[in-house]
Protein backbone atom coordinates (compact mmCIF):
# COMPACT_ATOMS: atom_id res chain seq x y z
CA UNK A 1 0.00 0.00 0.00
CA UNK A 2 3.02 2.12 -0.24
CA UNK A 3 3.57 3.71 -3.65
CA UNK A 4 2.93 7.32 -4.58
CA UNK A 5 1.50 8.20 -7.98
CA UNK A 6 0.82 11.94 -7.71
CA UNK A 7 2.53 14.34 -10.06
CA UNK A 8 1.48 17.97 -9.99
CA UNK A 9 4.29 20.04 -11.46
CA UNK A 10 5.35 20.05 -15.10
CA UNK A 11 8.97 21.12 -15.52
CA UNK A 12 9.69 23.50 -18.42
CA UNK A 13 11.45 21.99 -21.40
CA UNK A 14 12.84 25.24 -22.77
CA UNK A 15 14.90 28.11 -21.42
CA UNK A 16 14.09 30.33 -18.48
CA UNK A 17 12.46 32.84 -20.88
CA UNK A 18 9.61 30.41 -21.65
CA UNK A 19 6.33 32.06 -20.58
CA UNK A 20 4.77 30.46 -17.52
CA UNK A 21 1.92 28.10 -18.32
CA UNK A 22 -1.55 28.99 -17.11
CA UNK A 23 -2.57 26.73 -14.22
CA UNK A 24 -5.37 24.30 -15.02
CA UNK A 25 -6.78 24.65 -11.51
CA UNK A 26 -6.91 27.10 -8.67
CA UNK A 27 -5.57 25.77 -5.37
CA UNK A 28 -6.88 26.59 -1.95
CA UNK A 29 -5.40 25.06 1.20
CA UNK A 30 -7.65 24.68 4.21
CA UNK A 31 -7.47 22.99 7.62
CA UNK A 32 -10.64 20.92 8.01
CA UNK A 33 -11.82 20.31 11.60
CA UNK A 34 -12.46 16.75 12.82
CA UNK A 35 -14.87 15.73 15.58
CA UNK A 36 -12.03 15.47 18.14
CA UNK A 37 -10.72 18.97 17.41
CA UNK A 38 -7.81 18.02 15.13
CA UNK A 39 -7.49 19.90 11.82
CA UNK A 40 -6.35 18.16 8.64
CA UNK A 41 -4.35 19.85 5.88
CA UNK A 42 -6.41 19.76 2.70
CA UNK A 43 -5.75 21.04 -0.84
CA UNK A 44 -8.80 21.91 -2.95
CA UNK A 45 -8.18 22.07 -6.69
CA UNK A 46 -10.98 23.71 -8.64
CA UNK A 47 -11.02 23.78 -12.47
CA UNK A 48 -10.16 27.26 -13.71
CA UNK A 49 -13.01 27.19 -16.21
CA UNK A 50 -15.73 25.87 -13.89
CA UNK A 51 -19.13 27.27 -14.89
CA UNK A 52 -21.57 24.85 -13.23
CA UNK A 53 -21.75 22.78 -10.03
CA UNK A 54 -19.35 19.84 -10.08
CA UNK A 55 -18.90 16.72 -7.96
CA UNK A 56 -16.01 16.38 -5.54
CA UNK A 57 -13.41 13.63 -5.97
CA UNK A 58 -11.48 13.07 -2.74
CA UNK A 59 -8.14 11.39 -2.08
CA UNK A 60 -6.79 10.93 1.45
CA UNK A 61 -3.07 10.26 1.69
CA UNK A 62 -0.06 10.07 4.00
CA UNK A 63 2.23 11.29 1.19
CA UNK A 64 1.65 15.03 1.03
CA UNK A 65 -0.59 17.46 -0.84
CA UNK A 66 0.37 19.88 -3.62
CA UNK A 67 1.52 23.35 -2.61
CA UNK A 68 0.71 24.94 -5.97
CA UNK A 69 -1.82 24.48 -8.72
CA UNK A 70 -0.70 22.17 -11.55
CA UNK A 71 0.27 23.91 -14.77
CA UNK A 72 -1.51 21.20 -16.76
CA UNK A 73 -3.84 18.32 -16.05
CA UNK A 74 -1.85 15.50 -14.39
CA UNK A 75 -1.70 12.40 -16.60
CA UNK A 76 -3.64 10.24 -14.17
CA UNK A 77 -6.48 12.77 -14.13
CA UNK A 78 -6.75 13.17 -17.91
CA UNK A 79 -9.81 10.99 -18.41
CA UNK A 80 -11.55 12.23 -15.25
CA UNK A 81 -10.84 15.89 -15.99
CA UNK A 82 -12.80 15.68 -19.24
CA UNK A 83 -15.96 15.26 -17.19
CA UNK A 84 -14.99 17.91 -14.64
CA UNK A 85 -14.33 17.44 -10.92
CA UNK A 86 -13.27 19.44 -7.93
CA UNK A 87 -10.24 17.43 -6.81
CA UNK A 88 -9.52 17.36 -3.09
CA UNK A 89 -6.37 15.86 -1.58
CA UNK A 90 -5.98 15.58 2.16
CA UNK A 91 -3.08 14.62 4.41
CA UNK A 92 -4.01 12.06 7.02
CA UNK A 93 -3.85 13.11 10.65
CA UNK A 94 -0.31 13.49 11.92
CA UNK A 95 1.17 13.80 8.43
CA UNK A 96 2.86 17.02 7.27
CA UNK A 97 0.71 19.94 8.50
CA UNK A 98 -2.22 17.79 9.62
CA UNK A 99 -2.73 17.79 13.37
CA UNK A 100 -3.04 14.73 15.57
CA UNK A 101 -1.04 11.50 15.64
CA UNK A 102 -0.54 9.32 12.59
CA UNK A 103 -1.47 5.71 13.26
CA UNK A 104 -0.46 2.98 10.83
CA UNK A 105 -3.13 0.69 12.28
CA UNK A 106 -6.09 -0.13 10.03
CA UNK A 107 -8.36 -1.04 12.95
CA UNK A 108 -11.62 0.90 13.15
CA UNK A 109 -13.61 0.73 16.40
CA UNK A 110 -17.19 1.03 15.16
CA UNK A 111 -18.65 0.54 18.64
CA UNK A 112 -17.07 3.68 20.12
CA UNK A 113 -18.93 6.85 18.99
CA UNK A 114 -16.12 9.03 20.38
CA UNK A 115 -13.31 7.27 18.49
CA UNK A 116 -11.46 9.08 15.71
CA UNK A 117 -10.02 7.02 12.87
CA UNK A 118 -9.74 7.04 9.08
CA UNK A 119 -13.45 6.18 8.71
CA UNK A 120 -14.64 9.04 10.91
CA UNK A 121 -12.06 11.46 9.48
CA UNK A 122 -13.33 10.77 5.96
CA UNK A 123 -16.93 11.25 7.14
CA UNK A 124 -16.14 14.59 8.80
CA UNK A 125 -14.13 15.74 5.79
CA UNK A 126 -16.95 15.01 3.33
CA UNK A 127 -19.44 16.74 5.60
CA UNK A 128 -17.26 19.88 5.64
CA UNK A 129 -16.56 19.83 1.91
CA UNK A 130 -20.16 19.73 0.71
CA UNK A 131 -21.05 22.56 3.11
CA UNK A 132 -18.09 24.81 2.33
CA UNK A 133 -16.92 24.34 -1.28
CA UNK A 134 -18.76 26.71 -3.62
CA UNK A 135 -20.49 25.23 -6.64
CA UNK A 136 -20.30 21.56 -5.69
CA UNK A 137 -23.25 19.39 -6.69
CA UNK A 138 -23.53 17.60 -3.35
CA UNK A 139 -22.10 14.33 -4.66
CA UNK A 140 -18.71 13.04 -3.53
CA UNK A 141 -16.48 10.19 -4.69
CA UNK A 142 -13.33 8.85 -3.05
CA UNK A 143 -10.55 6.84 -4.63
CA UNK A 144 -6.86 6.07 -4.41
CA UNK A 145 -4.12 3.52 -4.90
CA UNK A 146 -2.31 1.62 -2.14
CA UNK A 147 -2.50 3.47 1.20
CA UNK A 148 -4.82 5.97 -0.48
CA UNK A 149 -6.86 2.94 -1.57
CA UNK A 150 -7.06 1.82 2.05
CA UNK A 151 -8.45 5.17 3.18
CA UNK A 152 -11.02 4.94 0.38
CA UNK A 153 -11.97 1.38 1.32
CA UNK A 154 -12.40 2.22 5.02
CA UNK A 155 -15.26 4.58 4.15
CA UNK A 156 -17.30 1.45 3.36
CA UNK A 157 -17.58 0.85 7.12
CA UNK A 158 -19.60 4.05 7.68
CA UNK A 159 -20.07 6.20 4.56
CA UNK A 160 -21.34 9.76 4.61
CA UNK A 161 -24.74 10.14 2.85
CA UNK A 162 -23.11 12.40 0.23
CA UNK A 163 -20.55 9.71 -0.66
CA UNK A 164 -21.94 8.20 -3.86
CA UNK A 165 -19.00 6.27 -5.34
CA UNK A 166 -15.83 4.59 -4.05
CA UNK A 167 -12.91 3.05 -5.89
CA UNK A 168 -10.45 1.26 -3.68
CA UNK A 169 -7.40 0.33 -5.72
CA UNK A 170 -4.75 -2.04 -4.33
CA UNK A 171 -5.94 -1.55 -0.78
CA UNK A 172 -4.52 -3.84 1.90
CA UNK A 173 -7.04 -5.82 3.90
CA UNK A 174 -5.06 -8.14 6.18
CA UNK A 175 -1.44 -7.23 6.84
CA UNK A 176 -0.49 -10.58 8.38
CA UNK A 177 -2.11 -12.80 5.82
CA UNK A 178 -1.05 -11.55 2.40
CA UNK A 179 -0.51 -7.83 1.92
CA UNK A 180 2.48 -5.49 2.23
CA UNK A 181 4.07 -6.73 5.42
CA UNK A 182 3.62 -10.51 5.43
CA UNK A 183 2.96 -13.45 3.15
CA UNK A 184 0.88 -15.86 5.23
CA UNK A 185 2.79 -14.80 8.32
CA UNK A 186 6.25 -14.66 6.75
CA UNK A 187 7.59 -11.18 7.59
CA UNK A 188 8.66 -9.07 4.64
CA UNK A 189 11.38 -7.35 6.61
CA UNK A 190 12.36 -4.45 4.36
CA UNK A 191 8.74 -3.52 3.62
CA UNK A 192 7.58 -3.59 7.22
CA UNK A 193 10.62 -2.01 8.87
CA UNK A 194 11.47 0.63 6.27
CA UNK A 195 7.90 1.78 5.78
CA UNK A 196 7.23 2.05 9.50
CA UNK A 197 10.29 4.32 9.81
CA UNK A 198 9.26 6.33 6.76
CA UNK A 199 5.79 7.08 8.09
CA UNK A 200 6.27 7.27 11.85
CA UNK A 201 9.73 8.79 12.29
CA UNK A 202 9.47 12.07 10.40
CA UNK A 203 7.91 13.85 13.40
CA UNK A 204 9.96 12.00 15.99
CA UNK A 205 13.09 14.00 16.83
CA UNK A 206 14.58 11.06 18.72
CA UNK A 207 14.79 8.80 15.67
CA UNK A 208 17.66 9.24 13.22
CA UNK A 209 18.18 6.40 10.81
CA UNK A 210 19.88 6.00 7.47
CA UNK A 211 21.51 3.05 5.76
CA UNK A 212 25.30 3.40 5.95
CA UNK A 213 26.00 1.08 2.99
CA UNK A 214 25.10 1.23 -0.69
CA UNK A 215 23.85 -2.36 -0.87
CA UNK A 216 21.15 -2.95 1.74
CA UNK A 217 21.65 -6.71 1.31
CA UNK A 218 24.91 -6.24 3.22
CA UNK A 219 23.22 -4.09 5.87
CA UNK A 220 20.53 -6.65 6.62
CA UNK A 221 23.07 -9.49 6.58
CA UNK A 222 25.24 -7.69 9.14
CA UNK A 223 22.24 -6.78 11.25
CA UNK A 224 21.94 -10.13 12.99
CA UNK A 225 18.64 -10.85 14.76
CA UNK A 226 15.89 -8.36 13.98
CA UNK A 227 15.82 -7.41 17.65
CA UNK A 228 18.95 -5.37 16.80
CA UNK A 229 16.79 -2.92 14.84
CA UNK A 230 15.43 -1.62 18.13
CA UNK A 231 18.56 -2.35 20.16
CA UNK A 232 20.92 -0.47 17.83
CA UNK A 233 18.78 1.96 15.82
CA UNK A 234 15.13 2.67 16.62
CA UNK A 235 15.24 2.01 20.37
CA UNK A 236 11.49 1.38 20.57
CA UNK A 237 10.52 4.70 18.98
CA UNK A 238 8.43 3.39 16.06
CA UNK A 239 5.05 2.05 17.26
CA UNK A 240 4.12 -0.02 14.21
CA UNK A 241 7.49 -1.77 14.12
CA UNK A 242 7.16 -2.54 17.82
CA UNK A 243 3.76 -4.11 17.18
CA UNK A 244 5.06 -6.15 14.24
CA UNK A 245 7.85 -7.79 16.20
CA UNK A 246 5.69 -8.23 19.31
CA UNK A 247 3.05 -10.16 17.36
CA UNK A 248 4.69 -12.73 15.08
CA UNK A 249 1.61 -14.97 15.13
CA UNK A 250 -1.93 -14.41 13.89
CA UNK A 251 -3.18 -13.28 17.28
CA UNK A 252 -5.86 -10.83 18.37
CA UNK A 253 -3.74 -7.86 17.27
CA UNK A 254 -3.67 -9.01 13.64
CA UNK A 255 -7.31 -10.10 13.72
CA UNK A 256 -8.20 -6.50 14.57
CA UNK A 257 -5.83 -5.17 11.93
CA UNK A 258 -7.74 -7.24 9.35
CA UNK A 259 -10.39 -4.55 9.08
CA UNK A 260 -12.01 -6.36 6.14
CA UNK A 261 -13.57 -8.80 8.62
CA UNK A 262 -15.87 -5.94 9.65
CA UNK A 263 -17.12 -5.56 6.08
CA UNK A 264 -20.15 -7.60 5.03
CA UNK A 265 -21.74 -5.49 2.31
CA UNK A 266 -20.98 -2.56 0.03
CA UNK A 267 -23.35 0.26 1.08
CA UNK A 268 -21.92 2.52 -1.67
CA UNK A 269 -21.00 1.50 -5.23
CA UNK A 270 -17.38 0.37 -5.15
CA UNK A 271 -14.95 -0.30 -7.99
CA UNK A 272 -12.25 -2.69 -6.69
CA UNK A 273 -9.00 -2.72 -8.68
CA UNK A 274 -6.18 -5.27 -8.50
CA UNK A 275 -2.98 -6.03 -10.38
CA UNK A 276 -2.03 -9.63 -11.10
CA UNK A 277 1.66 -8.76 -10.59
CA UNK A 278 1.20 -6.42 -7.65
CA UNK A 279 4.19 -7.04 -5.40
CA UNK A 280 2.64 -5.17 -2.46
CA UNK A 281 -1.12 -5.66 -2.21
CA UNK A 282 -2.17 -8.52 -4.48
CA UNK A 283 -4.76 -9.87 -2.06
CA UNK A 284 -6.62 -6.97 -0.46
CA UNK A 285 -8.91 -5.92 -3.34
CA UNK A 286 -10.13 -9.50 -3.82
CA UNK A 287 -10.99 -9.84 -0.12
CA UNK A 288 -12.79 -6.50 -0.10
CA UNK A 289 -14.71 -7.56 -3.21
CA UNK A 290 -15.70 -10.90 -1.65
CA UNK A 291 -16.67 -9.48 1.72
CA UNK A 292 -18.75 -6.75 0.11
CA UNK A 293 -21.15 -9.42 -1.14
CA UNK A 294 -21.26 -11.51 2.06
CA UNK A 295 -24.72 -10.46 3.22
CA UNK A 296 -26.14 -10.59 -0.29
CA UNK A 297 -27.41 -7.02 0.00
CA UNK A 298 -25.13 -4.35 -1.40
CA UNK A 299 -24.83 -1.55 -3.89
CA UNK A 300 -22.79 -2.11 -7.04
CA UNK A 301 -19.67 -4.08 -6.10
CA UNK A 302 -17.37 -4.45 -9.10
CA UNK A 303 -13.99 -6.09 -9.70
CA UNK A 304 -11.31 -5.12 -12.21
CA UNK A 305 -8.00 -6.96 -12.52
CA UNK A 306 -5.26 -6.33 -15.04
CA UNK A 307 -1.67 -7.25 -15.94
CA UNK A 308 -0.16 -4.67 -13.64
CA UNK A 309 2.45 -4.16 -10.97
CA UNK A 310 1.48 -2.04 -7.97
CA UNK A 311 -0.47 0.95 -9.25
CA UNK A 312 0.59 0.54 -12.89
CA UNK A 313 -2.98 1.28 -14.01
CA UNK A 314 -2.36 4.93 -13.12
CA UNK A 315 0.70 5.13 -15.39
CA UNK A 316 0.31 6.72 -18.86
CA UNK A 317 0.00 3.52 -20.91
CA UNK A 318 0.42 0.18 -19.17
CA UNK A 319 1.31 -1.46 -22.48
CA UNK A 320 3.84 -3.86 -20.96
CA UNK A 321 5.18 -5.28 -17.76
CA UNK A 322 8.94 -5.59 -17.73
CA UNK A 323 9.91 -6.93 -21.15
CA UNK A 324 6.50 -8.48 -21.82
CA UNK A 325 4.40 -6.33 -24.19
CA UNK A 326 0.61 -6.40 -24.38
CA UNK A 327 0.33 -6.10 -28.14
CA UNK A 328 -2.31 -3.61 -29.18
CA UNK A 329 -3.31 -2.62 -25.65
CA UNK A 330 -2.53 0.34 -23.44
CA UNK A 331 -4.17 -1.33 -20.48
CA UNK A 332 -3.73 1.56 -18.00
CA UNK A 333 -5.28 4.12 -20.34
CA UNK A 334 -8.02 1.66 -21.29
CA UNK A 335 -8.86 1.12 -17.63
CA UNK A 336 -9.10 4.83 -16.87
CA UNK A 337 -10.96 5.67 -20.08
CA UNK A 338 -13.32 2.71 -20.35
CA UNK A 339 -13.88 1.77 -16.70
CA UNK A 340 -12.83 4.32 -14.07
CA UNK A 341 -14.12 7.47 -15.79
CA UNK A 342 -17.53 5.95 -16.75
CA UNK A 343 -17.93 4.58 -13.21
CA UNK A 344 -17.52 7.97 -11.55
CA UNK A 345 -19.40 9.72 -14.38
CA UNK A 346 -22.51 7.65 -13.76
CA UNK A 347 -22.62 8.02 -9.99
CA UNK A 348 -21.26 11.54 -9.56
CA UNK A 349 -22.45 13.32 -12.71
CA UNK A 350 -25.59 11.18 -13.09
CA UNK A 351 -24.85 10.74 -16.77
CA UNK A 352 -23.63 8.00 -19.07
CA UNK A 353 -24.43 4.33 -18.72
CA UNK A 354 -24.37 2.15 -15.65
CA UNK A 355 -21.80 -0.64 -15.71
CA UNK A 356 -23.66 -3.94 -16.13
CA UNK A 357 -20.85 -6.46 -15.62
CA UNK A 358 -19.66 -7.80 -12.27
CA UNK A 359 -16.01 -8.29 -13.20
CA UNK A 360 -13.74 -7.20 -16.00
CA UNK A 361 -10.48 -9.09 -16.30
CA UNK A 362 -7.54 -8.71 -18.69
CA UNK A 363 -6.35 -12.08 -19.95
CA UNK A 364 -2.65 -11.67 -20.64
CA UNK A 365 -2.33 -14.92 -22.59
CA UNK A 366 -4.69 -13.71 -25.32
CA UNK A 367 -4.09 -9.98 -24.62
CA UNK A 368 -7.81 -9.26 -24.34
CA UNK A 369 -10.35 -7.90 -21.87
CA UNK A 370 -13.21 -10.14 -20.74
CA UNK A 371 -16.36 -9.25 -18.81
CA UNK A 372 -18.30 -11.57 -16.49
CA UNK A 373 -21.70 -11.40 -14.84
CA UNK A 374 -20.28 -13.11 -11.75
CA UNK A 375 -16.88 -13.84 -10.25
CA UNK A 376 -15.78 -16.56 -10.21
CA UNK A 377 -17.60 -17.10 -13.52
CA UNK A 378 -20.61 -19.38 -13.16
CA UNK A 379 -19.19 -21.85 -15.69
CA UNK A 380 -15.76 -21.97 -14.03
CA UNK A 381 -14.50 -25.24 -12.61
CA UNK A 382 -11.72 -25.68 -10.06
CA UNK A 383 -8.71 -27.28 -11.72
CA UNK A 384 -5.53 -28.49 -10.04
CA UNK A 385 -2.25 -27.07 -11.30
CA UNK A 386 0.85 -29.10 -10.48
CA UNK A 387 4.36 -27.77 -9.88
CA UNK A 388 6.80 -30.37 -11.14
CA UNK A 389 10.28 -31.00 -9.80
CA UNK A 390 11.84 -29.48 -12.94
CA UNK A 391 10.15 -26.15 -12.18
CA UNK A 392 7.41 -26.49 -14.80
CA UNK A 393 3.67 -26.11 -14.26
CA UNK A 394 1.17 -28.54 -15.70
CA UNK A 395 -2.46 -29.58 -15.38
CA UNK A 396 -1.17 -33.16 -15.42
CA UNK A 397 -0.14 -34.80 -12.16
CA UNK A 398 3.48 -36.00 -11.94
CA UNK A 399 3.83 -39.60 -13.21
CA UNK A 400 3.97 -42.27 -10.55
CA UNK A 401 7.50 -42.92 -9.37
CA UNK A 402 8.91 -39.50 -10.26
CA UNK A 403 10.47 -37.28 -7.62
CA UNK A 404 7.78 -35.08 -6.12
CA UNK A 405 9.94 -32.47 -4.46
CA UNK A 406 12.96 -30.22 -4.97
CA UNK A 407 15.49 -29.92 -2.19
CA UNK A 408 17.28 -26.68 -1.32
CA UNK A 409 19.81 -25.76 1.31
CA UNK A 410 18.82 -22.87 3.55
CA UNK A 411 21.87 -20.92 4.67
CA UNK A 412 21.09 -17.83 6.80
CA UNK A 413 24.65 -16.63 6.22
CA UNK A 414 24.06 -16.60 2.46
CA UNK A 415 20.40 -15.74 1.81
CA UNK A 416 19.07 -15.68 -1.74
CA UNK A 417 18.02 -12.14 -2.75
CA UNK A 418 14.87 -11.64 -4.78
CA UNK A 419 16.17 -8.43 -6.36
CA UNK A 420 19.31 -7.88 -8.38
CA UNK A 421 22.22 -6.58 -6.33
CA UNK A 422 23.16 -3.96 -5.34
CA UNK A 423 19.81 -3.68 -3.60
CA UNK A 424 18.55 -0.18 -2.95
CA UNK A 425 16.21 0.55 -0.04
CA UNK A 426 12.65 -0.62 -0.62
CA UNK A 427 11.61 3.02 -0.14
CA UNK A 428 14.67 4.87 -1.49
CA UNK A 429 13.07 8.28 -1.17
CA UNK A 430 12.09 7.63 2.42
CA UNK A 431 14.34 5.79 4.83
CA UNK A 432 17.53 7.80 5.11
CA UNK A 433 15.73 10.87 3.81
CA UNK A 434 12.78 10.87 6.14
CA UNK A 435 9.66 12.76 5.19
CA UNK A 436 10.10 12.41 1.45
CA UNK A 437 7.61 10.40 -0.53
CA UNK A 438 8.34 6.74 -1.32
CA UNK A 439 8.80 5.61 -4.87
CA UNK A 440 7.29 2.56 -6.47
CA UNK A 441 9.11 -0.41 -5.00
CA UNK A 442 8.79 -2.46 -8.16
Amino acid sequence: MRALFISFICLPLCSAQTPAATPAYTLKEVMIPMRDGAHLQTAILTPLNQSAPLPILLERTPYGVPDKAPESVPARWTELARDGYIFVIQNLRGRFKSEGTFNLSSYVNLSDPKASNETTDAYDTIDWLIKNIPQNNGRVGIYGVSYDGLTAALTLLNPHPALKAISEQASPADQWMNDDDHRYGALRLSYDFEYAVLEQADKNANTHFAFDVFDTYDWYLRLGPISNINAKYLRGSIPYWNDSVAHPNYDEFWHKEAWVNQLHSAPVPNLNVAGFWDQEDPWGPWQIFRNSDKDGVSAENLMVAGPWFHGEWQSPKGDSIGQIPFAGHETAREFREQIQAPFFRYYLHCSGEKITWKARIFQSGSNSWHTYSAWPPKEAKRTKLYLHSDGSLSFDAPPTGTRKYVQYESDPANPVPYRQRPISPTYPGGVGALGRSPTNAS
